[in-house]
């Protein structure tokens, strides 16, 4: 065996370039969790919203059904429309939330997702002669129906949707 002047050194220098070796590794490994986590939330956030959009197409297809049969029928006093519309209660993982607001014509359908920021916004029309209700609901299965008017309360009528 050779030895070194001033001693041997190669017990210590297996032991640092292991040591090296698990830092180097702990800190590669760490910027990918950092750099995959931020990735699957844009992804979890984008799949968000794409389910958002086909469910706020979906109810504003059920309000115009129900808005152009309200339109149509020859006495709105004893029209009776009730739409059960079948939706998901969650949306990529997490719950969301349903806001409908109508001017006129013009509404829109407004859903949030309640843990990612995912927010989408549905324009809809509608008659000139049928309303529809201002109202905000947890998401699931929903209740479009035409409420009739009634002289007594001062009503015209409206498209309301609720919960189920």
């Amino acid at each position: 065996m050779r030895e070194t002047p001033g001693g041997t050194d190669r017990a210590v220098s297996v032991t640092v370039g292991y040591v090296m070796t698990l830092a180097i590794s702990t800190l590669l490994l760490s910027g990918l969790f950092v750099a995959g986590g931020s990735f699957v939330e844009t992804q979890r956030e984008r799949a968000a919203q794409g389910e958002l959009t086909v469910v706020g197409e979906r109810i504003a297809a059920d309000i115009g059904t129900v808005d152009r049969l309200a339109a149509n029928a020859a006495s709105r006093e004893d029209l009776t429309v009730d739409r059960p519309v079948t939706l998901p209660e969650r949306v990529s993982g997490t719950g969301y939330r349903v806001r409908v607001t109508a001017d006129d014509t013009r509404g829109t359908i407004a859903l949030e997702s309640d843990r990612t920021d995912a927010t989408v916004e549905v324009p809809f029309r509608t008659s000139e002669s049928v309303a529809v209700e201002n109202t905000t609901v947890d998401g699931g299965d929903l209740r479009i129906r035409w409420d009739p008017p009634d002289e007594g309360a001062g009503t015209n009528g409206a498209v309301v949707v609720s919960e189920r």
